[in-house]
């Protein structure tokens, strides 16, 4: 009996001292969000969450969350279906694209290795071309995100909230 009030009072201890210990808050940012792709087309509110080995977009309609993006090191999910970044392009974007574009554009960082990148005090623009593949117009400037290919058709927006 001796041995359960002990182990009772180290798992009380353990308990009582985790609840009193600061919860790791996760970076977010609120944003205006534009996505259109010949597959997806989302344009509302949400929030993306920078965490430590991943980033997090959540757009949301009338309240409720309608897309949920996961970036980890490997692999991207939409709301619960993981796929590798290759498949994901594939599917989603474009198969010409190297794999960490959309972690590149959801971090406002030159994309297709700074390729075509002009420095502006505010941020930066870039055109990267690959006849018939792609023609992408990649600028992060003032809090603004906007990857706009016109051969895939695909426009993803991020306007910074605040």
């Amino acid at each position: 009996m001796k041995v359960f009030w002990r182990v009772l009072v180290v798992l009380s201890i353990g308990l009582g001292a985790t609840a009193c210990m600061e919860k790791e808050t996760v970076p977010q940012e609120g944003i205006f969000v534009v996505w259109k792709t010949p597959v997806m087309k989302y344009a509302d509110q949400g929030f993306l969450y920078h965490e430590k080995e991943k980033l997090r977009l959540e757009i949301y309609a009338s309240g409720q969350p309608v897309m949920q993006l996961t970036v980890t090191p490997t692999q991207v999910c939409t709301s619960g279906l993981c796929m590798s970044k290759e498949q994901f392009n594939l599917r989603y974007l474009s198969p010409d694209y190297p794999k960490d574009t959309l972690e590149k554009i959801l971090n406002g960082e030159p994309v297709f290795g700074g390729e075509g990148m002009e420095r502006k005090r505010e941020g930066f623009t870039q055109r990267v071309k690959k006849a018939g593949r792609y023609e992408i117009e990649y600028s992060v400037l003032n809090g603004s995100i906007v990857f706009r290919d016109t051969i895939n058709q695909i426009l993803i927006k991020i306007q910074k909230r605040g």
